[in-house]
């Protein structure tokens, strides 16, 4: 539940409304919600490549730590 992804929505929506409510003018309010959902698609892009690029490094320490038999056996 408490993803990167459910904080990253959380502070937009908050953004969004304030931004609603302060941004009265329709031309103005749109370019701003634009602008908020384009933050919001780099956000997750960010969080994304950053598990990924995690995951793939925590996995590679993980078969030089503990190289499965199969691994070992080709090397021999």
């Amino acid at each position: 539940m408490f993803t990167p992804e459910f904080f990253i929505d959380s502070l937009q929506d908050t953004k969004r409304t304030v931004t609603n409510r302060v941004i009265t003018d329709k031309t103005l309010n749109k370019v701003a919600n634009t602008f908020i959902d384009a933050q919001t698609v780099f956000a997750k892009m960010l969080v994304n490549n950053t598990v990924t690029l995690c995951k793939y490094t925590a996995d590679s320490f993980a078969d030089q730590w503990f190289p499965s038999n199969n691994k070992a056996d080709k090397s021999n």
